[in-house]
């Protein structure tokens, strides 16, 4: 009798053993895959995002990608005269939500850096590269006063005033990414179209990227203009903001 329980003990404690160890390592495997599930998950999603990026240069889709992966928003400063309003209805701020909208709103931090009635002198004079600086930008989109400039600065100052803001902001920080654009074009202008087309030629002579949202509105020299950029104020109506953050946005935001 006393070998019989003492066989059904055990028994009952290698059953124990045997049902113990099944379910943990049923439970081992459950989170397995649950984590494999996870990742495969973060890694469509993050992929899905990735692919509104495809048309950026390489250098602006890694920290796109890093600001995914990390969760860490990337700094994006937008700088400019008045032609990049820091309000609301401006088109920075309508670039900026058709961005979160795409690639969710912890992907990009958007900083607006309004200097009204500034000339590239006058950035030089006030480090404005030095204000760019503090912000800690890992990118800074840059509409550099040209039309402030225009019959004031000639073209060829400005672009040393330019270039010199660049290298300055690129000393200080060696990683952050510089984009180039132009302000608005004005209806029937004389000098000025010319002038931004050096700047693009600078932009390109020197490698700095160049975002040409140029092609984005009605020719300088049509009546149509004037139903984006107001003949009185020479800045950009609600529909002209709307159509130059469209444009950024179409940059930014692959179909």
């Amino acid at each position: 009798m006393r070998n019989v329980l003492l066989a059904v003990l055990l028994i009952i404690s290698c059953t124990s053993f045997i049902v113990a160890g099944h379910l943990y390592w049923q439970k081992k495997i459950d989170a397995t895959v649950r984590h494999a599930m996870t990742e495969a998950t973060e890694f469509q999603a993050t992929q899905k995002r990735m692919a509104y990026a495809k048309k950026l240069p390489a250098e602006v889709q890694a920290k796109i990608k890093r600001a995914i992966e990390t969760n860490r928003p990337l700094r994006l400063v937008i700088a400019g005269s008045e032609a990049t309003p820091a309000a609301k209805e401006g088109w920075p701020a309508l670039f900026e939500q058709q961005l979160d909208a795409a690639y969710g709103s912890n992907v990009f931090q958007v900083v607006v850096k309004e200097y009204k009635g500034m000339t590239t002198k006058q950035a030089i004079e006030e480090n404005i590269a030095g204000q760019l600086i503090k912000e800690k930008p890992d990118m800074v989109l840059w509409e550099p006063f040209l039309l402030n400039n225009n019959g004031v600065i000639d073209i060829n100052d400005a672009l040393a005033h330019i270039d010199k803001m660049i290298k300055t902001i690129t000393a200080a920080l060696p990683d952050v990414t510089i984009m180039l654009q132009p302000p608005h074009p004005i209806y029937n202008a004389t000098y000025y179209p010319e002038q931004v087309k050096q700047f693009q030629a600078f932009a390109k002579e020197k490698g700095y990227i160049y975002i040409d949202h140029w092609k984005a509105w009605p020719d300088y020299k049509s009546n149509e203009l004037n139903k984006y950029v107001d003949p009185d104020t020479d800045l950009p109506t609600k529909d002209g903001q709307k159509r130059w953050a469209d444009f950024l946005a179409g940059y930014f935001i692959a179909k």
